[in-house]
C-alpha cells in the first residue's frame, strides 16, 4: 500500500486581501466624515500632529472592521447620527480647520455627556490613542517610527 496521497492547502486569505483593504478603507472613511479626528485632537494634543492621526483613524478603522457584525453595525448606525449631534452641541460650523483650539475640547465635553455619543467618544479615543502612540495594529505596514516629543 502507498501512503495517501496530500494535496496542498490553498493559502488562507489573510488581511492583505482586497476584500479587507476595502473594508478598511470604509472605515476610515466613516471615522473621518463622523468627525473624530478633529474632537481627539482636542481631547488630547498628541493626537493634533497630522501623522499621529493619520495612525490613529487607521487602527480605529482597523479596530472597528474587524468587530463582529453586531457591533460593527451598532458602531457604523453612531458614526452616522455623531455628525448630527456635533451640529446640535455646536451649530457654528465644521471643526476642521478652526482657530479656536478650545473649540473641540468644547464639543467634545458636551457629547460626552449625551449617551451613545459618549460611549462612542470613550471607546475611539482609546483606540486612536493606542494607535497614534503605540504603533500600528498587526497586519498593516508601518512607517518609520517617529520619536515623541
Amino acid at each position: 500500500m502507498s501512503s495517501p496521497s496530500t494535496r496542498p492547502v490553498p493559502p488562507a486569505a489573510g488581511p492583505g486581501t482586497a476584500r479587507e483593504h476595502r473594508r478598511l478603507r470604509v472605515w476610515e472613511r466613516r471615522v473621518r466624515s463622523a468627525g473624530l479626528p478633529p474632537l481627539w485632537a482636542g481631547r488630547c494634543t498628541a493626537l493634533s500632529e497630522p501623522s499621529r492621526q493619520a495612525a490613529a483613524v487607521r487602527h480605529t478603522a482597523a479596530t472597528l472592521a474587524a468587530l463582529p457584525t453586531p457591533y460593527r453595525l451598532v458602531f457604523a448606525l453612531l458614526m452616522r447620527v455623531f455628525p448630527v449631534a456635533v451640529v446640535l452641541a455646536d451649530p457654528r460650523g465644521p471643526l476642521r480647520g478652526t482657530a479656536d483650539r478650545a473649540r473641540p475640547q468644547r464639543v467634545a465635553d458636551r457629547l460626552s455627556t449625551v449617551p451613545g455619543c459618549a460611549e462612542l467618544l470613550r471607546v475611539s479615543l482609546a483606540l486612536a490613542l493606542h494607535g497614534a502612540l503605540d504603533g500600528p495594529p498587526d497586519g498593516l505596514s508601518a512607517a518609520p517610527p517617529q520619536e515623541l516629543r
